[in-house]
């Protein structure tokens, strides 16, 4: 079929086309693309005319070389490049060698279930001669397995960012491929960029860490210049797409599809339903057509894409047939159960040593730890003193030996070096975080992003870590400035406290300022947790956003500079059934949602004696609170099942439920209700206990 617009097909393939819902059971692939796509084209509308050029080519390619002269096969080196943070998303090696056998099964026509392809497409269905492999020497000529790992917690959110962080090999010479454990759009399984319309450094594909073996032909498709059937459109299913083509001869019209639906047919004309670049799930086959376009994409300047499958290129890439597998020498990499705990806890470590098959010797070395050595793979440490300690694995094979060195990863603090109660902190240490004469205590930062800075792309979401800074309700104290990029979140780890009496609850106040957008709908939240294992393990206590927290209106809140009439005081209460042992340390998390200023100062603790009135035998707390969307309910200390009950202000019952959770979300119990103040109560075991909650 014909290019009906070869412009506007053109600007359609600048952007990732591919994108595909998380939940595999739904069967279809979506796109949240559009967006990008049209500000890729204001800010470079050449790649448009590149991209035109390119099927010029691709045509003019098709016309001189016929299938049966073109015969050669074409073998392209890949890189993959796994973003993680040591969970599930850290794919092991076997899984990426079950992607690429898998996509060579697709490419070269070797599925074991290619005898159901549906009769009238068999004459069609192609043995593209292309191949995909693992490069076996990186860019600098050393022994590689084709796999670099790297720890960030940009994995969770996967984008043109994530590729920076993780790096790129010369795209002229590999494929890269990305994998992330989520993407920074939701519902987003991944995308790649057609030849010539990738940004600087970052040509090749991105996908979820368990769709490599899902989603990898029909990226690499995009990749090598094919469309989907039903042309350069993100719909499938839309009546209007049978006006819209895709340029390829063989690939009937179709409005796509979300199903497998074998024997449609919805422009006129039998659907080549299982095609490798739809949207069905039950793909089986490219067509003569789609093998020709992408093995004529091989021989064009576009992006070099003619110098990946060159013998030079292959005897570069490790990827030549006579090329012999070498024992590669190994990367040494551990990760570390906790970095956080008390005296007298221990910390597991497990080995993540890559780029090898084997490993014959290891040698674990524990600042501060016993023992302080260990030749396991998987050791158990006991740490007894406080400090702050660093950790040394050295590997070893039959090629070479590695080490890697992770200095100040784990803190522990000695319960005994807490402060006493009541205790109050202005903020006034001149060595924050450290704190001035207590080298056993301290401030902690904790970023949500720490891997970049401002500087190093336009594209970077600056978010500021909390700061000590020399203004405040009493001299210094502690800010957060947020983006305007949304739900990022980052903790201050305040010093650790001495509970002695842990039958009496703990009372929190601190005084904050904090600046809001006056054309905002949304504004930050700031969260409490506390812990009462030095910060190891996190329970929330209290949260505050909206007008609860908002005390000043200002259009650019990196100018805000609080008043003294512009800070207020708020407080909460810890119950004592919450305070287990003598530590307790507050964890304060600031929720970025487009962009505050926070200050916060005088932040103060102290437990006061019983007033004699029987405490509840139900422990709840409802967070964020006011709340906008979601109100989220904390309950302790309950057996067995409990009622939720909500009621307005006229006393009418808007919601009621049964749960056997402690910690439950209620956001449905809001979708239809308007801003304004409710009341929750809970009831178990003839106990009751009301929560005010305003809803804006």
């Amino acid at each position: 079929m014909k290019i009906a617009n070869i412009l506007l097909i053109g600007i359609m393939f600048l952007l990732p086309l591919f994108s595909m819902a998380q939940e595999q059971d739904e069967g279809w692939f979506r796109c949240g693309t559009d967006s990008v796509y049209e500000e890729l084209v204001k800010q470079n509308p050449q790649v448009a005319l590149n991209r035109a050029k390119l099927n010029d080519f691709v045509r003019e390619y098709i016309r001189q070389h016929p299938k049966s002269d073109d015969d050669e096969l074409y073998v392209i080196p890949v890189v993959f490049h796994v973003v993680h943070q040591y969970g599930v998303e850290n794919i092991p090696y076997s899984n990426i060698e079950a992607a690429i056998e898998q996509m060579n099964k697709d490419y070269r026509k070797m599925r074991s279930d290619t005898a159901s392809i549906k009769e009238e497409f068999k004459p069609i269905a192609a043995d593209t001669k292309i191949e995909f492999r693992l490069a076996r020497k990186d860019p600098d000529g050393n022994c590689t397995m084709g796999v670099t790992r790297t720890y960030s917690s940009s994995t969770n959110s996967g984008d043109e960012r994530t590729k920076m962080i993780a790096g790129i090999w010369d795209p002229s010479k590999y494929l890269n491929v990305w994998t992330v454990k989520s993407m920074s759009e939701s519902g987003v399984a991944g995308y790649s960029y057609y030849p010539g319309s990738a940004p600087e450094q970052g040509d090749g594909i991105i996908l979820l860490y368990d769709y490599i073996s899902l989603a990898l032909t029909h990226e690499a498709g995009h990749y090598l210049n094919l469309p989907h059937p039903w042309g350069s459109t993100n719909e499938p299913g839309m009546a209007e797409n049978c006006d819209i083509d895709d340029g390829i001869e063989d690939t009937p019209n179709t409005i796509g599809h979300t199903s497998c639906v074998l024997n449609d047919v919805t422009c006129g004309s039998l659907d080549n339903v299982q095609n490798f670049m739809d949207y069905s799930y039950c793909y089986r086959m490219f067509t003569n057509g789609q093998a020709a376009v992408m093995r004529a994409t091989l021989n064009s300047y576009e992006a070099n894409r003619n110098n990946l499958c060159t013998p030079e290129n292959r005897i570069a890439t490790g990827t030549n047939d006579e090329y012999v597998n070498e024992e590669c020498a190994p990367i040494a990499d551990f990760n570390q159960s906790k970095q956080m705990i008390c005296n007298g806890a221990t910390v597991s470590y497990n080995d993540h040593t890559y780029n090898t098959t084997s490993v014959d010797y290891r040698l674990w070395t524990f600042e501060g730890g016993e023992p302080a050595t260990s030749t396991d793979e998987n050791p158990v440490v006991t740490y007894n003193g406080g400090g702050s300690f660093s950790t040394e694995l050295y590997v070893e094979n039959s090629t070479d030996g590695n080490t890697v060195t992770k200095e100040n990863t784990l803190r522990v603090y000695d319960k005994e070096e807490g402060y006493e109660l009541p205790y109050t902190e202005h903020f006034e240490t001149t060595t924050f975080p450290l704190i001035s004469g207590n080298s056993a205590n301290d401030f902690y930062v904790e970023n949500y992003n720490p891997d970049i800075n401002e500087e190093e792309g336009w594209w970077v979401p600056r978010n500021e870590s909390w700061t000590q800074v020399n203004l405040g309700y009493t001299g210094k104290s502690i800010r957060i400035r947020n983006s305007r990029v949304g739900m990022k979140k980052n903790k201050l780890y305040m010093p650790n406290i001495k509970i002695d009496n842990d039958t009496v609850p703990l009372e929190v106040s601190f005084k904050v300022a904090a600046a809001g957008r006056s054309e905002d709908s949304y504004t930050d939240a700031l969260n409490f947790y506390y812990s009462t294992s030095c910060g190891d393990t996190l329970r929330i206590g209290h949260s505050f956003s909206g007008s609860g927290l908002i005390t000043s209106i200002e259009d650019n809140p990196k100018n805000f500079i609080p008043a003294h009439s512009e800070w207020i005081e708020h407080s909460f209460v810890i119950p004592a059934s919450k305070l287990r042992g003598r530590n307790f340390r507050l964890i304060i998390q600031s929720e970025n949602r487009f962009g505050n200023t926070i200050y916060i100062d005088d932040l103060s603790y102290s437990q006061k004696a019983s007033s004699g009135v029987r405490e509840e035998n139900v422990s709840l707390s409802a967070y964020p609170n006011p709340f906008h969307d979601n109100l989220m309910l904390d309950v302790d200390d309950l057996d067995g099942e409990f009622l939720v009950e909500i009621f307005d202000m006229m006393g009418r019952m808007v919601y009621n439920g049964n749960f056997n959770e402690s910690h439950v979300s209620l956001g449905n119990a809001f979708e239809n209700g308007a801003d304004g103040v409710y009341f929750l109560k809970v009831y178990s075991d003839g106990a009751c206990r009301t929560i005010k909650v305003v809803k804006e």
